[in-house]
C-alpha cells in the first residue's frame, strides 16, 4: 500500500474538516517534480465546489521547495480538454482526494474528452493553426527588438508555440519548448512537463534549428532562426491539413452563415468588375486584396479550400482580375448550391417589393 505523503494528508484533512462541501476534488500531477523534490504529486490544484472552497488556496516554502495550492474551476478544466490549457493537468492527473464518485468521474470524463479531441484529425490541426498564429503574432514584436535577453525571450516563446502546433500534430502535447530528439520522444513520466512523448514527425530542421536557439549569442542570429522554424513548420502544419471530413463534421458547418457572408460580399465582385473594365488599378487591386482576405478567413470558418485570386492581379491585364474573380464567385454560388442553400436574391427593387410586401 502506497504511503500517502505527509503534505497531501494535511490538505485531506483541512478540507474534510473545514470544506468538506466545498472542495469537489484534490488532484496531484504525476511527472512535475525535480530532482525528487516532489512538487506537484503532492498535490497541484483543488477543484471547488462552492465560492468558499477557493479560501483554501495557499502558497509556502518547505525546504527550498515552493507549493502553491490553488484552484482550478471547472470552467478552466474544460480549457484543458479543449487544450487551451495545459492538458498535463489532466492527463498526468492523481485524484487524491474526491468529495463523491460523481466528482471523480466528471474529471475522468474531462480527461476522456481531451484525448478524443487530440486524436481527431480536424481538432488538432485547428488548434496547430492557432499557437501558429501565436507565434506570428509574437513575431511582429521580436523583429523590432535590439536587447539580446529581450529577443531570446521572445524566441523561446515563438518556439514554445511552435513546439506545441508540432506535438498537436503528432496527436499528442508538450507544455515545454522541444529542442530536441530526446525530448521529443522520451516517453518517461519522471519530469514529464520537459518531455513530449510520441512526437514522431517533425518539420524539417526542427530540431538543429532549435539548437541553435541555445547557441545563439546574436539577436540576429535568434531572428533568423525563429524566421527558418516559422516557415517550416507552417509549412508542415499546412501540408498535414485534414482532407476528409466526416458526415457530422461537415453537418455542424453553418452554410448560411456563409450565404450571408457571400450576400454582404457580393457587392466587392460587382465593384473589382467595374474597376477592371475602366482600368482603375488601385481601387481594383484594394479590393481584390479585401476579398482575398475574406477568402483566408472562409477557408478557416467553413473548412474550404484556399481561393486563390490576388495571383491573377497584373495592373496591365486587369481583365486577368476580373475573369479569376468571377470563376471564384462561381466556385461559392457551387458550395452554396451543393448544400441547398438558396440565396436571398432580387432580379430589382421592384422585384424585392413583389415578393416582400
Amino acid at each position: 500500500m502506497e504511503i500517502m505523503h505527509p503534505l497531501t494528508k494535511w490538505v485531506i484533512n483541512k478540507i474534510e474538516n473545514e470544506y468538506k462541501d466545498d472542495i469537489a476534488l484534490l488532484v496531484g500531477i504525476k511527472g512535475h517534480s525535480t530532482n525528487g523534490d516532489g512538487h506537484g504529486e503532492c498535490f497541484d490544484f483543488f477543484v471547488p465546489a462552492t465560492e468558499r472552497g477557493n479560501e483554501l488556496a495557499e502558497t509556502f516554502i518547505i525546504d527550498g521547495v515552493g507549493h502553491d495550492l490553488y484552484p482550478r474551476s471547472w470552467e478552466r478544466l474544460e480549457d484543458s480538454v479543449n487544450l487551451d490549457d495545459m492538458a498535463l493537468l489532466l492527463d498526468q492527473a492523481t485524484i487524491l482526494y474526491a468529495r463523491s464518485e460523481d466528482d471523480a468521474k466528471r474529471f475522468e470524463d474531462c480527461k476522456k474528452r481531451m484525448w478524443q479531441n487530440l486524436k481527431n484529425d480536424s481538432f488538432v490541426y485547428g488548434k496547430a493553426l492557432e499557437y501558429m498564429d501565436k507565434a506570428l503574432e509574437i513575431y511582429r514584436t521580436i523583429i523590432f527588438e535590439d536587447k539580446l535577453y529581450r529577443v531570446r525571450s521572445e524566441a523561446d516563446c515563438i518556439h514554445e508555440c511552435l513546439s506545441k502546433s508540432v506535438a498537436f500534430m503528432n496527436h499528442t502535447y508538450t507544455e515545454s519548448p522541444v529542442f530536441s530528439e530526446n525530448q521529443a520522444y522520451n516517453g518517461q513520466e519522471e519530469n514529464r512537463i520537459y518531455y513530449c512523448p510520441e512526437m514522431k514527425i517533425v518539420p524539417d530542421g526542427f530540431f538543429a534549428n532549435a539548437r541553435k536557439l541555445l547557441e545563439a549569442k546574436d539577436e540576429d542570429v535568434l531572428k533568423d532562426t525563429v524566421l527558418a522554424l516559422l516557415k517550416t513548420t507552417r509549412a508542415f502544419i499546412l501540408e498535414r491539413k485534414p482532407s476528409v471530413q466526416t458526415t457530422a463534421e461537415v453537418a455542424e458547418i453553418d452554410f448560411q452563415g456563409l450565404a450571408n457572408w457571400y450576400q454582404e460580399l457580393s457587392l466587392t465582385w460587382r465593384r473589382i468588375r467595374y474597376f477592371c473594365e475602366n482600368n482603375m488599378v488601385e481601387k481594383a487591386y484594394v479590393d481584390a486584396c479585401y476579398l482575398q482576405e475574406e477568402f483566408l478567413y472562409i477557408a478557416k470558418e467553413y473548412k474550404i479550400d484556399e481561393l486563390n485570386l490576388l495571383d491573377s492581379f497584373d495592373k496591365d491585364n486587369l481583365s486577368l482580375l476580373a475573369n479569376r474573380s468571377n470563376q471564384l464567385e462561381k466556385i461559392i454560388q457551387g458550395i452554396l448550391a451543393g448544400h441547398g442553400i438558396k440565396l436571398n436574391s432580387y432580379s430589382s427593387v421592384e422585384d424585392f417589393l413583389t415578393k416582400r410586401g
